[in-house]
């Protein structure tokens, strides 16, 4: 089939999702073409679309908007002769409407903590099928009366390869690093409670790296730690992927908890280096991370709710501090990423992410 997919391209979460997404497409024998939603006008890195390092790919078509104009969905389904659209968090039902009308596959996916009920009745008209990438999401759909297949996601061939080159762990290590990927800090990211953990903790060989993708100022907790504990290092600013991923594979934990998550690749990206992780005991955190097998799940209580009324959990850094400094044991941190290779050799394989978006283009076709 000719298959389109439509999705923010820059070095963000979602945008990861659809290049990810599309070489999935391209495993099973399919031909893609990407039409680029740029960055809204607001926010962090405005306008924003990349065109170089992983993104430099062929058969991208740069939308002149984010709301990309009906007629501009036309015209590029037209001169490509898509058969078949994706789209992740596209709440543009009237456009995608038109396109459905015409003949052509609508599949969608949505993240939890902005879909609601007033969605539905648009997505049914805008969708073919609306997919979930994880069990939390699809029971919330199910609730709302939306049913929605459910594909696995798995640690992606680029993740395989960076774990390949950086070989197996060792222990008894002269530092312990734990890697806490802000990405751009929104509210989800609970920095303040990590770094007062990460504080509380007296073992002279922790580290603590904090990566991030946003200007200096929204670091200022971070940088007032750093300046009290010189344990703690920042790491600023966007890099080449295989950069940025090499330089999170050396590290020994991944310190991911979240107020929320819609599908949470920095678990994904530890499962696949062989590296335990610290998250709330939480959907739909604790869907990739096992308490005990690959990782350590903290308590964590209600703290508001996300956009779409989900609640906003903020973890407990009492909870937190004591799974830093249990995965500071060399042998517990040892037989945890140990569990994190099983999961990855076994339910979160790369093959069965891309035979379920085989089944999905099956069940459309």
């Amino acid at each position: 089939m000719r298959i389109g997919v439509v999705s923010k391209w820059f070095n963000r979460g979602q945008p990861v999702v659809g290049r990810q997404t599309r070489s999935a497409l391209d495993q099973l024998g399919h031909q893609t073409f990407v039409l680029a939603r740029p960055k809204k006008e607001r926010g962090p890195r405005p306008g924003a679309l990349n065109r170089d390092d992983v993104w430099d790919q062929p058969r991208v078509t740069e939308a002149s908007e984010y709301e990309i104009r009906g007629d501009e969905y036309e015209r590029w389904v037209v001169e490509n002769r898509i058969e078949a659209v994706f789209c992740d968090q596209n709440y543009q039902f009237a456009e995608l409407a038109s396109l459905r009308a015409r003949g052509v596959a609508t599949i969608g996916r949505f993240v939890w903590e902005h879909f609601t009920a007033d969605h539905v009745a648009g997505a049914r008209d805008a969708y073919e099928v609306v997919f979930s990438l994880t069990r939390a999401e699809q029971q919330r759909y199910h609730e709302l009366g939306l049913e929605t297949p459910y594909i696995p996601w798995g640690c992606h061939p680029e993740l395989l390869a960076i774990a390949e080159q950086r070989g197996p762990r060792t222990a008894d290590r002269a530092t312990v690093t734990y890697v806490f990927p802000g990405g751009f800090l929104g509210h989800r990211k609970p920095l303040e409670p990590v770094l007062e953990a990460f504080m509380g903790t007296d073992d002279p060989r922790l580290r603590l790296l904090v990566k991030a993708q946003v200007e200096r100022r929204h670091l200022r907790p971070a940088e007032r730690a750093a300046r009290r504990d010189s344990r703690i290092v920042l790491d600023v600013g966007d890099k080449p992927t295989a950069e940025h991923l090499r330089e999170v594979a050396s590290c020994d934990v991944c310190l991911s908890p979240a107020r929320w998550e819609g599908l949470g690749l920095p678990l994904y990206e530890a499962i696949a280096f062989g590296m335990p992780s610290i998250t709330n005991d939480a959907p739909p955190m604790n869907e990739a991370v096992r308490d005990g097998v690959n990782g350590v799940l903290v308590a964590s209580h209600p703290s508001g709710t996300a956009r779409s009324g989900i609640p906003a959990l903020e973890p407990d850094p009492s909870a937190l501090r004591a799974a830093i400094e249990r995965l500071g044991n060399d042998d517990e941190r040892t037989r945890l990423a140990a569990g994190a290779v099983e999961v990855r050799d076994t339910e979160r394989r790369w093959e069965d992410t891309v035979r379920g978006f085989g089944e999905l283009l099956e069940r459309v076709a």
